[in-house]
């Protein structure tokens, strides 16, 4: 795609890249979004306007272009969703381009995304999650070890609200009871390993046929890193054996744990430290999660609904 536009706008792109890593601090896979939502409106504007993309015809957008991009991108099924976010990698571009001066925001900042349906966690309910963290084993013909390291992994998910690539990326010579993680943005926080979780991380640790000492905690059958697409593949398997939700995932695990804190009293601003989360409005959403179970629970049991 590169290739596609103008050699000034090329260099203007990876140092907006470089930016977004090393300034900003977002995560790899946050950056390969955004270069591939840059480069998707570059590939429309190539074949809109006929030529080569450079500062120029980025200078002569109108509002209607915006349009016929987002436009585009419906055509092709992508979700409102979708198209919002890479809306936003592109506004974020252009920002970048008139910081230093090269065009302004005028047009792009006249362009409205559409208005997104709120999309609520989806947590396990307590009672499955905790049945199924006590399984004696998840798949009948898998090793011992691979059992102990499935159930470590399930109930450190569970019981700090990790994300699956944090837990997935500690060393075993950092397990501590206290220990810092590395999230979002190379920002550290404190995660507490309760007892239970530590005891079974231990026993993991003891049954594993490779040696943990030096590398990564959590490894596959063939002793390389275990990979997060593997651990979904498994949870997805195991749903119907365990009367899980269709929803499980290891990101259910994380969404479990922070409904389950704030429905058991947990004040928001403790619950947003535990999940490294940034800004508490991205933490409030769970309580909309509680505010909607109660409603639930209410429309099933008062008595005029039975009427």
């Amino acid at each position: 795609m590169l290739e596609k536009i103008h050699k000034k706008l090329k260099e203007l792109v990876l140092d907006w890249l470089k930016e977004l890593e090393i300034q900003h601090r977002y995560s790899e896979n946050t950056v390969i979004c955004y270069r591939r939502d840059l480069f998707d409106f570059f590939d429309f504007l190539n074949l809109h306007e006929g030529v080569m993309v450079d500062l120029d015809v980025l200078k002569n957008l109108k509002l209607v272009d915006f349009r016929a991009w987002l436009a585009h991108r419906s055509e092709k099924n992508l979700s409102a969703r979708s198209n919002a976010r890479a809306l936003s990698s592109v506004r974020s571009f252009f920002y970048y381009l008139a910081k230093l001066k090269f065009i302004d925001t005028k047009v792009i900042d006249s362009v409205h995304r559409s208005k997104l349906s709120k999309l609520l966690p989806k947590p396990i309910p307590e009672d499955n999650i905790i049945k199924f963290l006590n399984q004696e084993f998840y798949f009948e013909n898998d090793p011992l070890w691979v059992t102990n390291r499935d159930r470590a992994l399930y109930t450190l998910l569970y019981s700090t609200g990790l994300r699956i690539n944090e837990a997935l990326s500690i060393c075993t010579k950092d397990i501590e009871s206290e220990m810092k993680i590395r999230g979002k943005g190379k920002k550290d926080r404190i995660v507490l390993l309760l007892p239970i979780t530590l005891e079974r991380i231990k026993t993991y640790i003891h049954t594993c046929p490779y040696d943990l000492r030096e590398g990564f905690l959590f490894l596959g059958v063939k002793g390389k890193k275990l990979c997060a697409s593997v651990v979904d593949v498994r949870l997805k398997k195991l749903q119907i054996l365990n009367n899980l939700p269709e929803h499980s995932s290891a990101h259910a695990f994380r969404h479990s744990f922070a409904t389950h804190l704030v429905q058991k009293g947990a004040d928001l601003r403790s619950v947003q430290e535990l999940l490294g989360h940034e800004s508490l409005e991205s933490t409030q959403i769970y309580t909309d999660v509680d505010d909607y179970n109660l409603l639930k629970i209410y429309e099933k049991t008062h008595p005029l609904e039975n009427e």
